[in-house]
């Protein structure tokens, strides 16, 4: 036999109030019926696709809710007793979507201008020592490409801080990596640097080849043969 505990209409009610008094849309949400265990149906909301929600309790004996996200994970089991306490809940719930849905996500970033730049290096670099005549040539262009790349993006001074230290890193890295994870290196900082100046794809792929260029000029990383 079906049981409904489904919310009250003052009950969504207050729901709505809660969304709006910490800046959410309530348009973007949307209600559901979720049957549990014992046949018993509860009222499910929904953020956009489903992938975030608040399962509300049926305050039957040892009964729960579903908060997804959770205070420090993915999803949490909560067990108010009544309405005003499962209203507590709730509006915790509330601070912690908001919390996930604003935030940026800059893996979710990087992971775009790794595609754009390819998470491989060419299959023409084989992987051997960096010699350390190739390691200080490497300093020294990169030195300058930094230097370049401030004048031609017109980069403030936090920005051309970050290319120095970020070619820096490859530099020191050159004296103890082989070619072949050298580049796979370069690669991973070009996408870095791509994503924290805000380059657009055409931008991206411009930086990579242009560190290829200037880097092959001076170190044969390239077509050992």
């Amino acid at each position: 036999m079906i049981k409904k505990f489904t919310l009250l209409r003052s009950q969504r009610r207050r729901v709505f109030e809660l969304l709006q008094d910490a800046g959410l849309e309530p348009a973007e949400f949307s209600w559901a019926k979720e049957e549990i265990a014992g046949g018993i149906v509860v009222s499910r909301l929904n953020y956009r696709d489903g992938t975030h929600y608040f399962q509300f309790s049926s305050h039957e004996m040892n009964a729960w809710c579903v908060v997804c996200p959770g205070r420090y994970r993915s999803i949490d089991y909560e067990y108010p007793k009544d309405w005003r306490e499962q209203e507590g809940v709730f509006r915790n719930w509330v601070a912690y979507l908001k919390r996930e849905i604003e935030v940026p996500d800059p893996w979710g970033a990087l992971a775009k201008y790794q595609a754009i730049l390819g998470v491989e290096p060419p299959d023409n670099v084989v992987n051997e020592p960096i010699s350390a005549y190739e390691a200080d040539e490497i300093r020294r262009v990169l030195t300058r490409l930094g230097e370049r790349l401030g004048q031609e993006l017109k980069l403030d001074g936090e920005a051309v801080a970050l290319v120095r230290g970020k070619f820096a890193y490859l530099a020191d890295a050159a004296r103890r990596e082989r070619s072949r994870d050298w580049v796979y290196m370069a690669l991973g900082v070009c996408a870095t640097l791509a994503m924290s100046l805000s380059l657009s794809a055409d931008g991206a792929a411009a930086l990579w080849e242009l560190m290829q260029n200037e880097v092959a000029r001076v170190a044969h990383l390239t077509d050992r043969t």
